[in-house]
């Protein structure tokens, strides 16, 4: 009878756990390469469409329409009844000429009722960059010259709503029912954003946008990781930025040969599509089907996953649990992991382990440090990004240069943070990250190539910063709390992306001055980081217990040394794990 009591321990003690079942399937298969084919292309557009702002919403130089000179069917910027004084009066100080009509004693004697200083009610936009954006469209100038900079602002109050309600979407109907829904969302509000014929309606689609799009990044993360193996998937995350960032670099090349806002956005949205036939191509996560007991469903992919594979899964991993019972309660359940230890109580729900996290003094200050590494970490990023057309005259070229450094980022960071660990490379990257944008902004105005230079450097350590919060955002807190903790910290800092088109905006005006705050905010954060565990190598923890032991991992107050270790004990992980 005991003999018998050993055979079940060794059966369930393994029985549909992913880890280990992904572990026999191997790291590299057909099974794991349809998913990253599938994602890497999936996520090319979401974060693009909204980096598309950049030219979507570009302000051309602009100037009034000079009634009686102008032509009123094709009128032209530098138009042929201007003289050589006008041109350089014109190209000397343009705003002069962009609300108000400048000084009559400039104006030639075609001009007709005029009067100095009377404000303009049409305007001529210079096409030599765009040849319509919603500027121009709807006529976003002068004293509607706040409404660019309120939508991308809405688009961001998007994102973060989207994170709030939509984020738990793929756990109440899985991950593969998410990406449909999301996926008909994003594509049906974005091609009709290119038929938007007014400006309240382009911002209330973006803001729509905007949810959809966060949402369908987080499930499509989700829905990937949880296919691959524990020794994968910090790679995969890596290499699923390195394509998020390819899918912003097309963007800039796109947006140089369509200079019309209207196809760009149908050129973005229409691919996206195809992320729709994924319901049909790709099963739904093990793990998700796993944790809500629906294991016939789970054990049928597995066994598909291993013919596709060319591997064999032993056949006591694919047992389904037996609900708990008399005879098998008598089984130490430290042993058996079959049934919630009541010893974890504090662990059993997400809400409650939240309110033990927030009860409890280092991991509040964990959690209050991660939002500051959060903010600051969207709001550089998104701001260098928004502040690329400010950087020179070259609106395309400064962009495609703001998005390419992100790819040696995430491969460099990709190696970093297994060997330098967490903590330091957030640590470093912030630090950094800020000296360079400090120096952006102090170097002189004319000196473009410096400048280009410093914000390029700081926007390659921001870049990697964001992937490593990201992951130690995931590695610091309990099993039962840790989707309540990355949401929460995602949707602070996505205050900081709100705050981005507002910085640019202000860096139209004044070059250095978003530059300086973005380089202050990651010297202090990055100061503030110095306080946070490192994880590298360390199991993620199961329980409020667990992950308060993170905190032998801290550096003490002087930050020159590590705290002592608590004492060692005995924790049993019967949680199931989620990245």
């Amino acid at each position: 009878m005991e003999s018998d009591k050993r055979d079940v321990r060794s059966q369930s003690d393994e029985a549909f756990d992913a880890d280990v079942i992904l572990e026999h399937l191997g790291n590299t298969g057909w099974f794991q390469f349809r998913y990253f084919i599938c994602l890497a292309y999936a996520v090319l557009f979401p974060m693009a469409t909204i980096l598309a702002f950049n030219f979507t919403g570009a302000t051309p130089a602009h100037r009034c329409f000079v009634d009686g000179c102008d032509d009123d069917v094709s009128p032209q910027y530098m138009a042929d009844w201007m003289d050589q004084i006008l041109i350089q009066d014109l190209q000397f100080d343009p705003k002069h000429w962009q609300c108000e009509f400048p000084n009559l004693a400039i104006l030639p004697e075609c001009a007709v009722n005029i009067t100095v200083n009377d404000a303009c009610s049409r305007w001529i936009f210079d096409k030599s960059i765009f040849s319509s954006t919603i500027v121009t469209d709807f006529l976003l100038v002068c004293k509607n010259s706040w409404k660019p900079t309120f939508v991308s602002s809405l688009t961001m109050v998007g994102i973060m709503a989207g994170a709030f309600f939509l984020g738990p979407l793929p756990d109440i109907i899985g991950r593969r029912k998410s990406v449909l829904i999301l996926s008909v969302w994003m594509s049906v509000s974005g091609i009709a954003l290119s038929f938007s014929t007014s400006y309240e309606e382009f911002a209330v689609l973006r803001f729509i946008n905007g949810m959809g799009c966060i949402a369908l990044m987080q499930s499509l993360a989700i829905w990937g990781v949880e296919a691959m193996a524990p020794n994968v998937r910090v790679r995969f995350i890596f290499i699923i930025f390195c394509f998020q960032s390819l899918g912003n670099l097309l963007t800039g090349l796109l947006a140089y040969y369509v200079r019309d806002w209207a196809t760009l956005q149908l050129y973005l949205f229409v691919p996206m599509v195809v992320t729709i036939s994924y319901f049909f191509i790709l099963p739904e996560s093990t793990r998700w089907l796993t944790v809500n007991k629906r294991y016939e469903e789970a054990k049928e992919i597995y066994k598909l996953a291993a013919e596709l594979n060319g591997k064999k899964i032993p056949p006591h991993l694919l047992l389904i649990p037996v609900a708990c019972s008399p005879a098998i309660e008598q089984i130490p359940l430290a042993q058996t992991g079959t049934c919630s230890s009541s010893g974890n109580r504090e662990d059993a729900s997400a809400w409650m382990s939240i309110w033990h996290v927030f009860k409890t003094p280092c991991l509040l200050k964990r959690l209050l440090i991660l939002f500051c590494a959060w903010a600051s970490a969207l709001l550089c990023y998104y701001g260098l990004s928004y502040t690329a057309s400010n950087l020179s005259k070259d609106i395309h070229l400064n962009f495609i240069l703001v998005i390419l450094v992100e790819i040696p980022a995430y491969l460099i960071g990709m190696v970093a943070v297994d060997t330098l660990g967490r903590r330091l490379i957030i640590n470093i990257t912030l630090i950094l990250g800020g000296i360079f944008c400090l120096l952006a902004g102090l170097v002189p105005q004319d000196r473009y190539e410096l400048i280009v230079t410093f914000s390029l450097i700081g926007k390659f350590f921001i870049s990697m910063q964001i992937v490593t919060v990201n992951m130690l955002t995931a590695e610091v807190f309990p099993t039962a709390s840790r989707g309540l903790t990355i949401g929460l910290c995602s949707t602070v800092g996505k205050v900081g992306g709100i705050l981005a088109p507002v910085m640019s905006a202000m860096g139209a005006k004044n070059r250095s001055l978003p530059y300086i705050v973005f380089g202050c905010i990651n010297l202090v954060v990055g100061a503030l980081s110095l306080m946070l565990p490192e994880t590298k190598g360390l199991p993620i923890p199961a329980t409020i217990q667990d992950a308060k032991d993170l905190e032998s991992k801290t550096l003490d107050l002087s930050g020159c040394r590590r705290k002592s270790p608590p004492k060692c004990r005995l924790v049993f992980n019967t949680t199931y794990k989620s990245i």
